[in-house]
């Protein structure tokens, strides 16, 4: 690992065009109603709006790491560890989008490399930014390269309260979540759909998607502290910790301080907690207080 070569290489930007089929079918993969959700899963709905979590989607086609100078790539060993979203304007509902690729960082973990790779994403037609991700990719095995513990980029996740939860919220998975997921965030993995694949990789069987699991929390904060209003969505980090199968419910604990909901997810059947140290930053509450931002 050499992160003074990776920070130094450029890539041509990557297109992303979708349509409003595409904002709602990534809705109802991550757990999206007809009857509450209306206006994320139909476009003639009042006040249409593709999810912001939806950026997930030109990020993922946008955010290769092969043959990245100063990146000694092990796919199998390769890990989604964390992820951070701050939307700048919310996404048309349909539209073309550029997105900018770069890794800003490597951390040496000691036990592995922490890969810092960053989207912006613009409209295309306008040149507005829209969003910025920064997907942090976990490589077991590859510490020790001598590079910096700490980084001056990495997005900190939060601590959790020690106090009672303000809010929780339990909602089942379906056991066809990844299944669907997949189609509408563009993620093919096979480890989230064939049973053979998944056991090669190690795995009992398929697993859910961390940026699904990712959608159902979002959606969790947004109702309680949005009035299910996503357009007052800033930002959110969160931190996989443990995976989901799908058709487990997850249970989204939820704490207010004011200027931010501090959350972590359980799987409610184990009590394994499977998204840790995660925020949202929000426009304004509506919900159970008003955020100071």
């Amino acid at each position: 690992m050499d992160a003074q070569l990776a920070r130094q290489h450029t890539v041509e930007p990557v297109d992303f065009d979708y349509t409003t089929r595409d904002a709602i079918l990534y809705a109802l993969g991550i757990g999206c109603k007809a009857k509450e959700d209306v206006r994320y899963v139909y476009e003639g709905a009042d006040g249409f709006m593709a999810l912001p979590t939806f950026i997930v989607a030109p990020g993922l086609k946008a955010g290769g790491m092969q043959n990245w100078p100063g990146v000694a790539l092990d796919m199998p060993r390769i890990l989604h560890g964390e992820q951070y979203i701050e939307m700048f304007a919310p996404l048309p509902a349909e539209g073309s989008l550029r997105s900018e690729t770069r890794i800003v960082d490597i951390i040496d973990k000691g036990s592995g490399a922490l890969i810092l790779k960053e989207v912006t994403t613009y409209d295309k037609s306008s040149g507005k930014k829209l969003a910025m991700q920064q997907i942090c990719a976990f490589q077991v095995g590859s510490g020790n390269f001598g590079g910096a513990k700490s980084s001056s980029y990495e997005k900190k996740g939060a601590v959790i309260a020690k106090r009672q939860a303000d809010a929780i919220v339990a909602e089942a998975t379906s056991e066809d979540q990844a299944a669907l997921y997949r189609m509408g965030s563009g993620d093919l993995n096979l480890i989230h759909i064939d049973p053979t694949f998944a056991k090669m990789a190690g795995l009992k069987t398929p697993i859910l998607h961390g940026l699904c699991t990712m959608g159902f929390v979002t959606r969790h904060v947004i109702k309680t502290f949005a009035n299910n209003d996503a357009s007052l969505f800033k930002a959110i980090k969160v931190r996989f910790a443990s995976p989901v199968l799908p058709g487990q419910t997850l249970e989204t604990h939820m704490w207010d301080e004011g200027d931010r909901v501090v959350f972590e997810a359980k799987v409610k059947e184990t009590g394994k907690t499977v998204v840790s140290n995660g925020y949202m930053l929000l426009h304004g509450k509506t919900g159970r207080g008003q955020a100071k931002l």
